[in-house]
């Protein structure tokens, strides 16, 4: 019984350092306001890779053409579309020339991407995924944080879109703190997350990392980018803007979803980051403890309150964090939904890490 009481109070004690740090790395950010109509100088490469997109990719382009900032090219991969996507693309070129349409030689999305980046013109890069719609002034934002900061990874605030449900409310609030880690940990000076839906980085610095971005895995490439420009030395920020909010959709269903998230679990075994690894393992020790000390509460009362006081640690620390970043997402009844949420996320992370290293996934789409 001892060793349970000292391995909780260990991991516990390890995840409440690990949240500080995220909430105090997200204040330390200043929020960044773009001057406005500022004259895009250096010509920026948007790259996206482009799967059966027909329902999204024309609202994208839309939102491209309307951009505040118009001096940037479009290059759209093709990776092998069953769908019309590709009609859609080549009819949009005609009245909008910036589109550049590449059909992928390889596979998956890593390889149509890296083509697409090994095409472009620009010095800086800018990816997201077709079906994502960013906001009026993306890129205007991210040249002129750029310009300021002279960053090699520029990592940009996304948020999710769909119907309102509670399953839909709690995918926001899951979503929106693996952003805030993203954010807090960046912040903090130890960046440990970003998202592939809204990064933007010099075309130098992807060409000093090309060769780490680990092909053999079929997701993942904004995350080895991640660690590769870490151990390059090169410099790396959060785009704390509201002008630079790209949205992308929710998961339809709760399969879909379940895919989604085993999608971006399955790279984790190509990690060398310690730190990206060390709040991997903390956060899936307190789920594993979590479930643990529940099951044995059934057998033993002295369990059941260390369970209880782990789960209002744990409750307390999570909404805290949530109400940190609150006002930034918009996120409204976060400390009604986030019981909810602090109930199901122990066995959502325990099911689909070990599902994962079970079962991993093959397709991207």
């Amino acid at each position: 019984m001892v060793w349970i009481y000292a391995a909780t109070a260990t991991v516990a004690f390890l995840y409440f350092i690990i949240v500080m740090i995220f909430i105090i790395g997200w204040n330390k950010i200043n929020p960044f306001v773009p001057k406005g109509n500022e004259q895009i100088k250096t010509l920026i490469s948007v790259v996206v890779a482009c799967k059966n997109e027909e329902k999204h990719i024309r609202q994208l382009i839309s939102c491209m053409a309307q951009q505040s900032n118009q001096n940037f090219e479009f290059i759209l991969v093709n990776d092998h579309s069953t769908d019309a996507t590709k009609n859609y693309i080549k009819a949009a070129q005609i009245s909008f020339p910036k589109i550049v349409l590449i059909d992928s030689v390889g596979h998956g999305k890593k390889k149509a991407q890296r083509e697409g980046i090994l095409q472009a013109k620009g010095d800086i890069i800018v990816v997201t995924d077709a079906d994502c719609l960013p906001s009026y002034h993306w890129l205007e934002s991210i040249y002129c944080f750029q310009k300021k900061t002279s960053c090699d990874l520029i990592i940009s605030p996304v948020k999710l879109s769909g119907k309102e449900s509670i399953l839909s409310y709690l995918q926001v609030l899951e979503f929106t703190s693996l952003v805030g880690a993203a954010a807090g940990s960046t912040g903090a000076g130890m960046p440990i997350l970003c998202n592939g839906a809204n990064l933007a980085f010099t075309k130098k610095m992807w060409e000093k990392c090309q060769n780490d971005l680990h092909d053999e895995e079929q997701s993942g490439d904004d995350m080895f980018l991640l660690e590769s420009v870490k151990r390059k030395g090169g410099t790396i920020r959060f785009l704390k803007s509201e002008s630079a909010f790209v949205t992308t959709k929710q998961a339809e269903t709760l399969k879909e979803f379940v895919i989604q998230r085993r999608r971006w679990t399955s790279k984790s075994s190509s990690f060398r980051d310690w730190q990206v690894i060390l709040t991997a393992l903390v956060v899936l020790s307190i789920c594993v403890l979590m479930l643990g000390l529940f099951a044995m509460s059934f057998y033993q009362t002295n369990y059941l309150i260390l369970f209880s006081m782990l789960f209002i640690f744990k409750y307390v620390i999570d909404s805290l964090y949530l109400v940190n970043l609150g006002k930034f997402f918009q996120l409204n009844h976060i400390w009604l939904f986030d019981i909810l949420l602090s109930v199901i996320y122990p066995f959502y992370i325990v099911l689909t890490a070990f599902s994962t290293f079970i079962i991993k996934p093959r397709k991207w789409k």
